[in-house]
C-alpha cells in the first residue's frame, strides 16, 4: 500500500481481521470472547491508524460501519434479474395444491425436495460483492429498481465487508431488527419528538434509507442472507446454497428443515409457528421451496412469483397478559376510543403494553375489567387489539362506562344516532383534537412535516404555542429551543422541515391534511381536481357545491355533505385564510393521461413502499384509486398479509387480483 510502512500495513490488516472475527462472534454465533471495553481499544487503534495513513482506510475496512458522510439523495439501481414477489397461502389445501402443480409440470421421473424455511418479515435487499469486496447494496424498490444503500448497510456488523470468493457474487436477503431492539430506538425516537415505528420491518426499512449512514450505525440493524444470485461455487440445491453462505461468513438464519412431503412439510409449519414468539425478530410464516435448483430453473415464474416456491402465513399471534386499567383516547375527529392498558407482553416482534377496545359497544360486549387477563393480538401484525377476555376469578371491579364529559377538555359528549363512535363536539378548542389534526397535516401521506411527533405536537399545544395546524408556519427558534428535548439542531430541524413544506407540495395533499370527515386521499384527490387552487376552494359557492360533487365518481351525496358543511364553518374560511398567507406554494397535479388510463386500482395488503406512493405512481400514469374494493374496481392490487376474505370478495364481484409486480409493469406499458 503505497506510503504506508509494511509493518504499520500488517498491524492494520491484524486489527481488521481480529475486528471482524469479534464482530462475527457477538452479532452473528452471539458469543462475544471478549469485553466491549476491549473490543473499543482494538476499534480505536485501528481508527487512529487510518488517521495517521489515510490509505488504510478502504471500503473493506471495519471502520466503514461507523458511516459515511451523508448524501444527498438515494440513487436508483436497476438489477439484472428481478426480485420477485411470492404468492402467499393461509390454507394447508392451497400448499398441497403448490406440490400437486410442481410435481404434475415436473413429472414422475423427478422426485423434487422441499426446504421450508421462516418467512423473515424485514426490509428485502440485494448485495454484490466484488474482487471479494461488497461494493453494493440496493433495496427491493419494484423488484427491477432499487435504490442505492450500500453505505447504510456496511454499517451491519453482522455483515462481512469482504468474502474469500474473488469474482462476483450476488446475494439476497432480508434486514431486521430485534423486536428489544426496537424498544430502544422508539425511546430514542420519542425522546427527539418523533413518531415510534409501528414494527420491526418498519424500522428496518426506514433505517436502510437513511441518507446519513452515520445514523444508520446508531440502530442495531442485523441481516440474513438465503439466495445466491449469481456468482459463488456451483450449487445445486438450497440446501447447499445456505451452507456455502454460512460457511463465507454471510450470515444466515440456519434454521431451515429439509421435506420430502406435505406432512413433512406442515409438520414443520407447526413447529416454525411454535418457536415464533421465542424468536428475538419477527416471523410472520414460512417460506416453502423447491430445494433442487435445476427443478426450480424448469419450473420457471410468472410475471410476479417464481412457482417454485410459497409462502404459507401463520394467522396473527395472539398473547394472554393482565389488564392493568382501561383509559380513553380521544382522537383528531373527537372520537373516543377505550384503551386496555396491559402489564407489558411481547407480541409478534415487539412489546404491547396498550391495545384497543374499539368502542363502547365491543366494551360492553367484552366486558372487561382490570385484573383479568386478555388475549391481545395484532390486526394487520400492526395494532394490538384484545380480542378475548379470561375473567378474573372471585370478586370484579365494576364494569367499565363512558363517560359523559370529555377527558380532554370537559365537553358534555354525544353519540349520534345509527353510530357506534361517542364523539366529543368541541373540534375547535379540545386539546386533543387540535394535536391529533396537527399530526394528521403533518403526516408524510399530507404535507409531509418531519420531525413533528406526538411529543413535539403535545408541547405546541400545551405551552400556547399554535392553536391550528396552520400556526405551524408561524414558528420561531426562540419559542422552540426552550421546550422539552428540542435543543437548537432539533428546533432546525423542526423549522427546517416546515419550511420545506411551503413547496413541493399539491393540493391534495394539502386538502388530505385538512382532515375534513370522511376525506381520505382518494377523495382529497378528486376535490383537488375539481377546485384546482385553495382560492378557489375557500371561495366555493357552497349551494352548487354540493349538488355539484354529489354527481362526481368517488365523492356521492355523504362526503359531498360533509365537504360543504366543513366549508361552511366560518371557523374554516380564517383556517383556510391562514394557510393562503402562509406562503405555500402547491405544485400542479400529475396529467392524469398515461398506460393506465381509464382503469381503476384498489391497493391492499404490505407493498415494498408505503401506499401513498403505490396511489401516487398509478394516478401519475393515469390510473384511477378506489378506497375499497367496489362495483367499478377493475383491478385489487393485493402486496402480503392480505386476508383470504377480502381475495375471495373481490373475485367474486368481477375484480381481478395482481400483485404489485404485475402493476409495475403495466405502468412500464408490457404487460397491456
Amino acid at each position: 500500500m503505497a506510503g504506508v510502512p509494511p509493518h504499520i500495513a500488517r498491524r492494520h490488516a491484524e486489527l481488521s481481521r481480529e475486528i471482524e472475527r469479534h464482530n462475527h462472534q457477538y452479532y452473528v454465533l452471539d458469543r462475544p470472547v471478549i469485553s466491549d471495553r476491549d473490543y473499543d481499544s482494538l476499534f480505536k487503534e485501528l481508527t487512529d491508524l487510518e488517521q495517521e495513513h489515510p490509505a488504510l482506510a478502504t471500503l473493506d475496512s471495519p471502520s466503514q460501519r461507523i458511516g459515511a458522510p451523508p448524501r444527498a439523495g438515494l440513487v436508483k439501481v436497476k438489477r439484472r434479474q428481478r426480485m420477485m414477489s411470492l404468492d402467499n397461502t393461509y390454507d394447508k389445501k392451497e400448499v398441497e395444491e403448490f406440490i400437486r402443480r410442481i410435481r404434475e409440470a415436473l413429472g414422475p421421473e423427478k422426485r423434487p425436495t422441499f426446504v421450508v424455511e421462516p418467512k423473515l418479515d424485514g426490509a428485502s435487499v440485494e448485495l454484490t460483492y466484488l474482487g471479494s469486496v461488497l461494493m453494493l447494496g440496493t433495496t427491493r424498490g419494484d423488484g427491477l429498481v432499487g435504490e442505492d444503500v450500500t453505505p447504510n448497510l456496511r454499517t451491519i456488523r453482522s455483515l462481512p465487508l469482504r468474502i474469500a470468493e474473488k469474482g462476483e457474487v450476488v446475494v439476497r436477503g432480508e434486514v431486521l431488527i430485534h423486536g428489544k431492539d426496537l424498544d430502544e430506538v422508539n425511546r430514542a425516537r420519542e425522546a427527539e419528538g418523533l413518531d415510534p415505528f409501528a414494527n420491526p420491518r418498519n424500522a428496518a426499512a426506514g433505517s436502510l434509507r437513511l441518507l446519513d449512514s452515520g445514523e444508520s450505525a446508531k440502530r442495531p440493524l442485523r441481516v440474513f442472507l438465503y439466495e445466491l444470485v449469481s456468482g459463488g461455487p456451483k450449487v445445486s440445491t438450497q440446501q447447499e446454497t445456505l451452507s456455502w453462505l454460512k460457511e463465507t461468513g454471510i450470515p444466515t438464519h440456519g434454521l431451515e428443515v429439509l421435506c420430502r412431503n406435505l406432512d413433512e412439510i406442515m409438520a414443520a409449519a407447526e413447529r416454525f409457528s411454535a418457536m415464533r414468539s421465542k424468536l428475538p425478530y419477527d416471523i410472520d410464516g414460512v417460506v416453502i421451496k423447491v430445494n433442487e435448483l435445476e427443478h426450480r430453473a424448469a419450473l420457471g415464474h410468472t410475471a410476479r412469483a417464481p412457482r417454485w416456491a410459497v409462502a404459507y402465513k401463520f394467522e396473527a399471534e395472539e398473547a394472554e397478559t393482565l389488564l392493568r386499567g382501561i383509559t380513553l383516547q380521544v382522537g383528531r375527529t373527537g372520537v373516543l376510543t377505550p384503551v386496555a392498558e396491559l402489564e407489558p407482553v411481547w407480541l409478534a416482534g415487539t412489546q404491547v403494553s396498550r391495545a384497543s377496545l374499539h368502542n363502547a359497544d365491543e366494551v360492553a360486549r367484552k366486558d372487561p375489567r382490570p385484573g383479568d387477563r386478555v388475549l391481545v393480538e395484532k390486526a394487520g401484525e400492526i395494532i394490538p387489539q384484545v380480542v378475548g377476555v379470561i375473567p378474573a376469578s372471585g370478586s370484579r371491579p365494576p364494569a367499565f362506562r363512558m363517560p359523559d364529559i370529555c377527558p380532554a377538555c370537559g365537553t358534555e359528549l354525544v353519540r349520534i344516532e345509527g353510530e357506534v363512535a361517542v364523539r366529543c363536539p368541541n373540534r375547535e378548542a379540545c386539546p386533543a383534537q387540535i394535536k391529533g389534526a396537527i399530526l394528521h397535516f403533518g403526516r408524510r401521506a399530507a404535507m409531509d412535516i418531519q420531525h413533528l411527533g406526538p411529543a413535539v405536537a403535545d408541547q405546541l399545544v400545551d405551552q400556547g404555542l399554535i392553536s391550528d395546524f396552520a400556526d405551524l408556519y408561524t414558528l420561531d427558534k426562540t419559542s422552540l429551543v426552550g421546550l422539552e428535548h428540542l435543543g437548537d439542531r432539533s428546533a432546525q430541524n423542526l423549522l427546517d422541515a416546515i419550511e420545506a413544506s411551503r413547496h413541493g407540495r399539491t393540493l391534495a395533499q394539502l386538502i388530505d391534511g385538512l382532515g375534513i370527515p370522511l376525506v381520505g386521499q382518494v377523495a382529497a384527490e378528486i376535490l383537488a381536481r375539481h377546485f384546482n387552487t385553495l382560492d378557489r376552494m375557500k371561495e366555493a359557492d357552497l349551494e352548487a357545491l354540493e349538488q355539484d360533487l354529489s354527481k362526481r365518481h368517488g365523492i356521492g351525496p355523504k362526503i359531498a355533505r360533509s365537504v360543504v358543511l366543513y366549508l361552511s364553518d366560518p371557523k374554516t374560511r380564517k383556517l383556510l385564510g391562514k394557510l393562503a398567507s402562509a406562503g405555500i406554494e402547491l405544485e400542479a397535479l400529475s396529467p392524469v393521461s398515461g398506460p393506465l388510463s381509464g382503469m381503476s386500482f384498489c391497493v391492499t395488503g404490505t407493498l415494498s413502499k408505503p401506499r401513498e406512493r403505490i396511489h401516487e405512481a398509478i394516478r401519475n400514469a393515469g390510473g384511477e384509486v378506489h378506497d375499497s374494493v367496489k362495483k367499478g374496481t377493475m383491478f385489487l392490487v393485493a402486496g402480503e398479509k392480505v386476508g383470504a376474505r377480502k381475495i375471495e370478495k373481490a373475485k367474486k364481484i368481477g375484480v381481478k387480483v395482481i400483485g404489485e409486480a404485475q402493476l409495475n409493469l403495466m405502468i412500464e406499458e408490457k404487460n397491456l
